[in-house]
This record gives C-alpha cells, sequence and structure tokens, in this order.
C-alpha cells in the first residue's frame, strides 16, 4: 500500500463519551503516516469534541461542524430533522443537508511530507440529494469565481446523490488554544473545506509502527480527500514554456495546425506562399507547386540551439521556483521518445533529442521544480477521432494512448507537476473527466504507486465534474480577489500566443512593471503565477523573454521575502489604495505592504507618506522598514490609516523598480 496514505486507528471512546448518551461518537485518535521516521504519528482530537457543534461561515451557506462524533439533533434548525446523523452540516436558505457520515470517518497528514503538521480529517456520504441552493452555486460559482470554465464545468445530472462530504485541516498551532473550523468553502464541487488551527492538532507522539492505509480510490470524491503537497504553495512563480512543431512556422498561435486545417483564411494563404500548397479548400485557396502538410514542419524543428542548461540558469536567475515544459500539446507531437508516438516525437524526426530528459535534469541541477503540461486530446490522431465518431463507446484513444503515454512520462521523468488541459473534443462525449478521459483512474496511480506521490500535483482541466490539487481557471485568470482554495493563474509573455509568434513588435510583449504587479495581485489571492515564453524551433529564449524574466529575478532578489513562502493577509488590496496589496509571511507573521506607486513627491523635496487605509487599529509596538533600504521608518496610527514616512532616496540608489515593499513588524 502506498506510504503516503494514512489511516484512522479505531481507538473506541465510547466509555469516555457516556455524557453524550444517544449520539454517535467514532475514533478520536488517528494514527497518520510519518515519512521522516517511516512509521506514525499519533495525534488525540477529543478535547475538540461539541455535541452542539461549531458553527462556522462559508462561501456557500452557513456550517455546523463537530470532531468525531454526530451533532446533536436538538441544537439544530428545524430543517435538518429529515436530514442523517452527521458530524457536518450544510445550511442554505431553507435547506440543511448533512455533509458526511461518522461510519466514513478517515484521515490524512494535512502535509504528505511532515506528519507532524496536522491532520486532515473526512467525512464522506452524507447528502440525500441535490438541494436548492445547487443550481445556483454551479450557475454563479462555488468559489466566487465561476463553475463553468475550462475544466471545471458542473453537470448536476452525473452528481451522486451521496456526493457530498466535509475536510476539516487540524493545523498545530500550540498558541491557538482549542480554536474553531473556520474558512469553509468549496472544492471541488460538493466537497467542502474548512481550517481548524488548535493546540489540541499537534502530534501526542511518534513512533515507528507502520500506518498501512486503504489507497485513494479512482473517482473525484476520494482524490479530493488528499492534501496539497506544501511545497506548491511556497514557491509562487513558475516559468510555463510552449514549445513544439508548432514553434517552426511560429505564426499567430500555436493552434497552427488546427487553424490551418479549419480553413482560416491568414494561416491558409500564410502557408500557401511561404511553405507550398497545404491542400485546404482548394477550390477556395487555389494554389500551384509543391505540396507542404504540417508533418513536414518535422523537418525543420532542429532545436539546434537549445541549451537546457542556459534554460535552467535563466529560470532561476528570474526568481521562478519551478518549471513546466509542454510535453506534448494538441498536435500530438511528443517532446520525448514516446513508443506510442512513432516518428511523431523529438527523438525520431527533428531535434534528435529527448527535450524533455534534457531539460528536467537541467531544472533539477538547478535547484527547481520540474512539472510537464501535457494535452490530452490530439486533434488529428486516428484513434481520438474515431472515439468522437463512435461517441466514445470504445475509448482507444485513452487506452491505448493517453494513460500509457501519462504513465511513461511519470516514471520517467517524475514531475512534480502534471499541467492537463485540452480536454475536449468535437463530440461533448469526449469532455467528460471520468466516463471518456478516465483521469481519476491515472490520478489514483499517481497519489497511490507512482514515484512522486508525495511531491505530485495535478491542476483541474481534466474534463466535465473534474477535480485537482488546485484551481487553474481560464487562461490569465487574475480574479482580483482572494480565492480561497489554493489556485494558479497561467499568464503569457507575448499578449496573444503560447507559443513563440513572431509576427508579433514588441509593442505585444508585456512589460516588467506589468508582470511583477501580476505577480503581487496573484500572491495576494492566495495564487501562484505561471508565467508563459515561448522558444524558438531552433532553441532560443529570445531577447524580449529574456530581458523580463531578469528584471523580475533583479526584483525579486530584493523583494522575495514578500512573495515567497507567504500566505494572504486579512485583506488583500487597500480600499482607497487601490494598487497597494498585502501578503504575509507564514513563519514571522510578518505582514508586507506592496506598493505599486513611490509616493508623489511634496514641494519640501520629500516624498508624501505611504498610507495603509485598511490598518485603523495598529499597535504601538509596530516597526516599520523597507526593504533594500537600511534602518526603520517612521509610522503612525491616523483617523485615515497607518502612515508610513518614506524617506527621500536618490533615483541612483532606489533598490528596485516596479513595486516597493514595506515590511510591518508587530502587526496583529
Amino acid at each position: 500500500m502506498a506510504a503516503t496514505l494514512l489511516t484512522v486507528q479505531c481507538l473506541l471512546l465510547a466509555a469516555l463519551m457516556s455524557l453524550n448518551a444517544g449520539l454517535a461518537f467514532g475514533a478520536c485518535s488517528f494514527g497518520v503516516d510519518n515519512p521522516t521516521a517511516a512509521g506514525c504519528a499519533h495525534y488525540d482530537l477529543s478535547a475538540l469534541q461539541k455535541a452542539n457543534g461549531y458553527n462556522a461561515t462559508g462561501s456557500v451557506g452557513t456550517f455546523i461542524l463537530n470532531v468525531c462524533g454526530d451533532i446533536n439533533k436538538s441544537a439544530l434548525p428545524a430543517s435538518c430533522a429529515s436530514s442523517p446523523a452527521s458530524p457536518a452540516y450544510q445550511l442554505y436558505n431553507t435547506d440543511c443537508v448533512a455533509l458526511g457520515l461518522l461510519s466514513t470517518q478517515t484521515a490524512y497528514p494535512v502535509d504528505p511530507n511532515n506528519a507532524t503538521a496536522g491532520v486532515r480529517v473526512v467525512y464522506y456520504g452524507g447528502a440525500t440529494g441535490q438541494f436548492e441552493g445547487d443550481q445556483k452555486r454551479v450557475d454563479y460559482g462555488a468559489l466566487g469565481i465561476g463553475d463553468m470554465e475550462e475544466g471545471r464545468e458542473v453537470n448536476l445530472e452525473d452528481v451522486p446523490a451521496d456526493a457530498r462530504a466535509i475536510t476539516i485541516d487540524f493545523i498545530c498551532d500550540p498558541s491557538a488554544g482549542a480554536g474553531q473550523p473556520m474558512n469553509v468553502y468549496e472544492f471541488p464541487s460538493f466537497t467542502y473545506r474548512a481550517t481548524w488551527r488548535s493546540a489540541h492538532a499537534c502530534p501526542t507522539s511518534t513512533d515507528t509502527t507502520a500506518c498501512p492505509a486503504p489507497p485513494f480510490e479512482a473517482n473525484w470524491k476520494s482524490l479530493s480527500f488528499r492534501p496539497l503537497p506544501t511545497w506548491f504553495d511556497d514557491v509562487k512563480f513558475g516559468i510555463f514554456l510552449h514549445w513544439g512543431m508548432f514553434s517552426v512556422p511560429s505564426f499567430k498561435s500555436e493552434w497552427y495546425w488546427h487553424s490551418l486545417e479549419s480553413g482560416q483564411q491568414e494561416f491558409v494563404e500564410f502557408h500557401n506562399r511561404v511553405y507550398g500548397c497545404s491542400g485546404v479548400q482548394p477550390e477556395k485557396y487555389p494554389c500551384t507547386g509543391p505540396s507542404f502538410s504540417y508533418a513536414d514542419f518535422a523537418q525543420y524543428f532542429h532545436a539546434e540551439l537549445y541549451d537546457p542548461d542556459a534554460w535552467a540558469t535563466l529560470f532561476k536567475n528570474s526568481g521562478a521556483r519551478y518549471v513546466v515544459l509542454t510535453s506534448k500539446h494538441h498536435e500530438g507531437f511528443c517532446n520525448w521518445p514516446s513508443a506510442e508516438h512513432w516518428n511523431w516525437n523529438s527523438m525520431d524526426v527533428g531535434p534528435h533529442r529527448d527535450l524533455v530528459g534534457e531539460l528536467t535534469d537541467s531544472v533539477r541541477a538547478a535547484g527547481l521544480h520540474m512539472g510537464l503540461y501535457h494535452s490530452l486530446r490530439e486533434w488529428y490522431n486516428p484513434l481520438f477521432l474515431e472515439d468522437n465518431a463512435n461517441n466514445c463507446t470504445d475509448p482507444k484513444f485513452v487506452d491505448e494512448i493517453l494513460l500509457p503515454t501519462l504513465k511513461d512520462i511519470t516514471n520517467r521523468y517524475k514531475p512534480e507537476v502534471i499541467w492537463a488541459d485540452g480536454a475536449s473534443g468535437d463530440n461533448p462525449c469526449s469532455r467528460d473527466s471520468t466516463k471518456y478521459w478516465k483521469a481519476p483512474e491515472f490520478i489514483s496511480w499517481l497519489y497511490n504507486e507512482s514515484p512522486v506521490n508525495r511531491s505530485v500535483l495535478v491542476n483541474a482541466r481534466w474534463g466535465t465534474n473534474s477535480g485537482g490539487d488546485y484551481y487553474t481557471g481560464s487562461d490569465r485568470y487574475s480574479p482580483g480577489k482572494i480565492v480561497p482554495q489554493k489556485w494558479e493563474s497561467c499568464y503569457t509573455v507575448q499578449h496573444g500566443s503560447w507559443g513563440f509568434d513572431r509576427t508579433e513588435d514588441i509593442a505585444m510583449y508585456w512589460n516588467t512593471t506589468f508582470l511583477v504587479h501580476q505577480l503581487v495581485e496573484t500572491v495576494s489571492c492566495n495564487g501562484n503565477l505561471l508565467l508563459n515564453v515561448g522558444p524558438t524551433a531552433d532553441g532560443r529564449i529570445v531577447p524580449a523573454f529574456e530581458e523580463r524574466l531578469l528584471q523580475m529575478g533583479d526584483w525579486l532578489k530584493v523583494n522575495g521575502d514578500s512573495i515567497y513562502g507567504t500566505k494572504p493577509w486579512h485583506f488583500q488590496n487597500d480600499t482607497m489604495q487601490e494598487r497597494l496589496w498585502y501578503t504575509q509571511s507564514k513563519t514571522t507573521g510578518e505582514v508586507y505592504a506592496i506598493s505599486f506607486d513611490w509616493p508623489a513627491v511634496g514641494e519640501d523635496g520629500k516624498p508624501g507618506d505611504v498610507v495603509l487605509t485598511q490598518v485603523k487599529d495598529a499597535p504601538t509596538s509596530v516597526s516599520v522598514s523597507m526593504f533594500g533600504v537600511d534602518g526603520t521608518l517612521a509610522s503612525h496610527q491616523a483617523a485615515d490609516g497607518f502612515h508610513i514616512t518614506v524617506p527621500a532616496i536618490d533615483a541612483t540608489r532606489m533598490p528596485c523598480q516596479h513595486a516597493w515593499v514595506f515590511a510591518l513588524t508587530g502587526m496583529n
């Protein structure tokens, strides 16, 4: 059984609970897998039991929660009378639904790589059907961000009646006392999540006893219980690379082949004029001369200037902490020697190199995390077209191509992110994450048996009703407000294309100031920024990309502590100062106010104050410093907010450009 999993060790506490006769109680002692000692960390949460439950608010209704025991029905609203006994209920308008059953209680470590950080307790299978709030939730988004974006479509007809579940993350915090559940939100659909910081959530002991556990099952519900590997939330900034056969024409879009075959005029006319006759709609686009198909681009995809060590050095100097490379885009061409793609991979044709393997080695040698993008669909693969034509009754493409290649790149390269995309086809049947793509089948193997089961993450673009470790949203997603579930924004340096587009001039590249601001806003709202650059067919990252990455690295060298290893503060941005954002250190509690504007200089030649209007009652002991500037800055609380006096700094001594960080020590 997989070492990443853990189990509830059923220690019945009935004798200790006689004062609560008539209520059902389960185990309150848990043994969870401790990888550092090849044994167990033991928890006892019995001190947190409360027969009448704890109240908690959330983005979708209100919640009443308990731990290790059903809630006393007499303490619940009348609308809960017909609901089964449960340790957790959701209240929405006049509805009351049970979120889980005590009999299904199970547990996992909050951090798969640190069993002493806390324990996640799960209850599932408690709902008796859909209720009035479901349709509204799906229409408007459980997270306030819209469930209908790519990879997060929800078909209510496919949702089982007992789909609801709740996970409670008990975080070890010796200073928190008993604490209470907070911040209840939903992700993925019908799975609710709460955080509970408590001194009682610290392990009572550790030992070398084995902790056998049941595996994650091949369904989204079971997979949703898996805790997020913590490295991903700490790194904050990654590099995305779209590189493939489309990099040869590098015209407009990485969707070149699809745009060509669908008869888009500018693509067909460009192709026929520059390369040869495409054969697309010859009556509409007459062409004389030799033919040239998309597959013929392979002879020009040489990657002769590809230096993976130089790429990895650039990415490290940019301040990025992880890299995600396209292993295969929708065209189906593979950047590694895929056995399922004979003569359509970078070893058999074109570069005759293992592009994925070489970069993986270089990125890891630079101390960065490595991930792989993988398109689920392949536009013109005969088996994929056949599956769509036969209504997906015999999914040969998934069974014979997709699943073997996903396991191949996992076993071969051990990626820590598998970034799925392209879960759609011409037939609606080929959009279903479970029935067609069999994503839960692959991901359960990934979590249970793969060589990266402790550290790997998957995104949430596996098709309709998709789950995942983190939310990806739509391309260039930027909510501007906190999203409770961990999320990632994939953003391009070029305005239009993800692959390199040689038709765009410098005006179509976002400048560094914009990109730094995008990073700050994303991190402030609980996200990671995955910034895309498109290499050329000969293996270069052009100077316009390089300049922006290096300039971001310069900013992060000064201000990285306000980004890496942080969490959202009570406020994300300042109400009156809209170009001022906040983060907070996870370890020290220090608050960082990140201003996109340098204060205007007054008549006395000195800059004005930075005013934090959200801070109304700062402790007098708060001290303020500015990253890159020695000493403590003067500050004071006023009626309009907390004032920071910014020193006059000569332009040649300015610590950075783009944004300035003020560190507040001792802020509640």
